[in-house]
Parts: structure tokens; C-alpha cells; sequence
């Protein structure tokens, strides 16, 4: 049944399709022209449905694929963002996309096989910037249209990931995992031959020394671990429900309600919540209502998402809040180096809600020590009714950003830090004036705050 005329209703076996977003139909090039002034507003162009194929002539059982909706506008480095996150790679090592004249899907025998690029996309290219090049750009193109991409990630590895275009889908904001097979292969495992081998050790009925190790480093080691490990149908295994939701996070600082805007002038804060509880929502409504009511709260839980919000401009917000110790986990380096960077930058990173309370002393102590070159310790622990610091009043950089309207005394119980200098103790209490529950300190031409308070709670 012909589908009937947008404008004038006509149906007929002839018909054109916005070529932009497909979704409105004419009976002819009059009536589509007539119709671009009020459908201009409304029209977006389709996504492109990639599949992506990880190192297809090696890795066959099972399969490691994903399929994403992927907005036409987005660049390749966005697209590398998504496909770390939809492989569940730590985005720690470098990338690039590799364009070929040709459209043999099957990938290289090698990566030293299968002849050069037309060009590469890559993190950093005068020519061909991953931040500035769209995927309008090349699959849109009749010259590279059609054509093989290939996504390399970790020079060292060697991750070859096939791309190909296999439709177009409704236009959205954000990436979307419609499919895919496969458990995640391993960050560092050594490549495809290294992820074999940690399969087959999996397999084994009495797993040699050597392949226990492997296991054992998979399971507690590995930056992209799984304690659950690979036996059985596990090695199968995958979450399309999370790679969407960490989507989602990477993506939400743009849609409608989340970035400042002209319409809206409140503040965007971010939460780094890389081992967020179960009863945090819960046990922090309060004050995540009242952080809400005064500033767009955006909260990311997965490493790639971090990074890729932590690599926006300083201006994008106020404060990066890290709210748990998901961030002093070996394999988030990349995570504490991007924070100090961060502040260091003019960015201000700020240390609280769950993170006092679960923090190993000592490995804190390192971490401030060790990553912000700040010789922190943790002092006392009690309850205790504080007072406004007067030295801070007078010289704290975070009075003068805008913190003079902080009660003059409040009580809580809190973890305090020692080794602050005076004027950087925000409160101070009559037991030990020397170390503070609020600390706020200047990082290059950023800032490092820590809130000690455990329990929320102000009187």
C-alpha cells in the first residue's frame, strides 16, 4: 500500500523520502519543497546501524560482536567512546580507525597484512581529527562510503574490531547497543592468541599452574575483571541492559535538563561513583535532593564514561564530586591521573559522601601523597560541634569563590584530615584545631576539597 503525501495526501506508486531522516513522504518534488520550511525544525538525520566484529578470523567461539545505533553526527571519537564502553575496555590505551578501499569484512591476517589505509582517524591527526570528524563524514561519502572501517585499540594487544554499516535506525541523541555476543575479552590479556589461551584454561579439566594463574589474574587483577570468571556458558555472557545504562551516562550531560544552558542557569555538578552502593540513593536522598535543587547533577559509574566527561572543558562543571574508593582501584590510574589533570587545569574535584567511610587509611594517604603530591593524613573520627575557620574566612580560596554563606558552626560526625595548611581548613573543632572534617586546597589552577562527613548530617 503506497503511503500518502505529507502535504497534499495524494497516494501514488511514485513517492519521495526526506532524504535526511526518511520519515516523511511526498508525491513529488514540489510538495517536498513546500514542505522543508516547517519540517527543516524537526528533521534529523537517521543513525547508522554498525555492527562491530571483534578480530573475526580468530575469535569464533564464541563470538565477540556488537551491534549500535550509532547518531550520524557523532564523531569517531565519540564512537570510541561507546565501542570501550560496549567492549568493556578501560580506555587506557590509544586508538585509531582505519579506512580501507575496499569492503572485506572478515579482518587482517595480520596487522602488518592487508595493504594501507585510504586514511586513519586518530586521536590526534591535523588531517583527520577523531574529534572532528563525523561519521556523516565518511559513511555518507562516495568515496568511502560502503568501504571497511577498522577500529584498533591498544597498539600493544593489537584489538582489531571490524566495523560495518548494515542499515539506518531513528535518530537519537545518544548511542544505543541494539545486539551483540560474547563476554568482554580481557584488557592486557595479550592480545587475541592471550585471550585463547586464558579460554582454554577455562576449559581445561586440570588447568596447569601456569593457566590457574591466568584465571586467578582475570579474576582479581585484570582492569576489566570478572570474579564470576569464564567456565561454561559464562565465556558467553554479556550485558546489554548495562552497556545502555553506561551509555546513557556518557551521553547525559547533553540532553535536555543536564547542560547549562541560556535557559538554564544553574551549575552542572558531576558524581564519579565507580563502586556506588546499592543504599547510596537511599541513604543520601536528602542531600542529593537539595544538591539537585541547586545544580544539574549529572553521575557517572563506569570508567569510559568518566574519562570521557573528565576530558571536557574545566567550565563544564562547577565540581567533579568523587563520591566512593572505586577510584583508588589499580586499574583506574588512568581515572586518578585524569582528576589531578582536571584541577590542575582550573577544574575543582571535591572528595565525599561514601569515601571517608570506606577508605583504607594508609592506601588514602598514599593516594593523596602519591597522585596529588599532598602530604594529607587521616587524624581523628568522633562527633564534634565545628566553627568556621577565621584564617579561612580570611584567605581560603573557597571562601572567596563563594563560600561565605557556609553556617558559622554545624555538628557532625566526620573523618578529619591532618597535614592541612591553616588557611585551608574550611572548619576546625576545639579537640584537634590542627586537622579539619572540610578542607578545600589549590591544585594548580584548580582546587582539591575533601568533606568528611559520613553521616549527612547537620545540626
Amino acid at each position: 500500500m503506497a503511503s500518502a503525501c505529507a502535504v497534499c495526501g495524494k497516494s501514488g506508486a511514485r513517492t519521495l523520502r526526506c532524504g535526511r531522516c526518511s520519515s516523511r513522504v511526498y508525491c513529488g518534488a514540489q510538495c517536498q519543497k513546500k514542505d522543508w520550511r516547517t519540517h527543516k525544525a524537526e528533521c534529523k538525520r537517521q543513525n547508522y546501524i554498525l555492527k562491530i566484529d571483534l578480530h573475526p578470523r580468530f575469535i569464533t567461539n564464541p563470538r565477540v560482536t556488537r551491534t549500535l545505533s550509532c547518531p550520524a553526527t557523532a564523531t569517531f571519537a565519540s564512537l570510541h567512546q561507546a565501542l570501550s564502553i560496549a567492549f568493556g575496555w578501560a580506555n587506557t590505551h590509544i586508538y585509531e580507525f582505519e579506512v580501507f578501499n575496499h569492503n572485506d569484512m572478515r579482518g587482517r591476517e595480520s596487522r602488518f597484512s592487508g595493504g594501507e589505509p585510504m586514511f586513519k582517524i586518530m586521536e590526534i591527526n591535523e588531517d583527520f581529527d577523531g574529534a572532528k570528524v563525523t561519521l556523516l563524514d565518511i559513511l555518507d561519502d562516495p568515496k568511502t562510503k560502503g568501504k571497511t572501517i577498522h577500529y584498533c585499540y591498544d597498539f600493544g594487544d593489537g584489538w582489531e574490531h571490524v566495523i560495518s554499516c548494515t542499515g539506518r535506525a531513528d535518530a537519537t541523541v545518544q548511542f544505543v547497543c541494539l545486539d551483540g555476543e560474547g563476554h568482554r575479552c580481557a584488557e592486557d590479556v595479550g592480545g587475541y592468541i592471550g585471550w585463547q589461551e586464558l579460554l582454554e584454561a577455562y576449559d581445561a579439566e586440570k588447568p596447569t599452574k601456569k593457566q590457574k594463574a591466568s584465571m586467578s589474574w582475570f579474576e582479581t587483577q585484570a582492569s576489566n575483571k570478572d570474579s564470576e570468571g569464564l567456565r561454561g556458558e559464562k565465556k558467553w555472557r554479556w550485558d546489554k541492559d548495562k552497556i545502555n545504562t553506561v551509555l546513557n551516562e556518557k551521553d547525559q550531560s547533553t540532553k535536555v535538563g543536564f547542560a547549562p544552558s541560556r535557559s538554564n542557569s544553574l551549575p552542572s555538578v558531576l558524581l564519579v561513583s565507580l563502586d556506588k552502593q546499592s543504599f547510596f540513593d537511599d541513604m543520601y536522598a536528602e542531600v542529593l535532593a537539595v544538591l539537585r535543587s541547586k545544580a544539574n547533577v549529572v553521575e557517572v559509574t563506569h570508567i569510559a564514561s568518566t574519562m570521557e566527561h573528565l576530558s571536557r572543558p574545566q567550565a563544564e562543571y562547577a565540581a567533579v564530586i568523587v563520591t566512593d574508593v572505586g577510584v583508588m582501584a589499580k586499574k583506574m590510574v588512568a581515572v586518578q591521573q585524569k582528576l589531578v589533570e582536571y584541577a590542575i587545569f582550573g577544574g575543582t574535584v571535591i572528595i565525599g559522601f561514601h569515601f571517608p567511610t570506606f577508605a583504607p587509611p594508609k592506601e588514602v594517604e598514599k593516594f593523596f601523597k602519591n597522585q596529588w603530591s599532598f602530604d594529607w593524613k587521616f587524624a581523628n573520627y568522633h562527633r564534634e560541634t565545628f566553627t568556621l575557620n577565621p584564617r579561612a574566612q580570611q584567605d581560603s580560596q573557597f571562601i572567596n569563590r563563594g563560600g561565605n554563606n557556609l553556617p558559622r558552626q554545624c555538628s557532625m560526625k566526620a573523618v578529619h584530615l591532618g597535614g592541612i595548611k591553616r588557611e585551608e581548613r574550611i572548619y576546625i573543632g576545639e579537640i584537634n584545631s590542627a586537622a579539619s572534617p572540610a578542607v578545600f586546597a589549590k591544585k594548580g589552577e584548580g582546587f582539591l576539597g575533601w568533606i568528611g562527613d559520613v553521616n549527612t548530617e547537620t545540626v
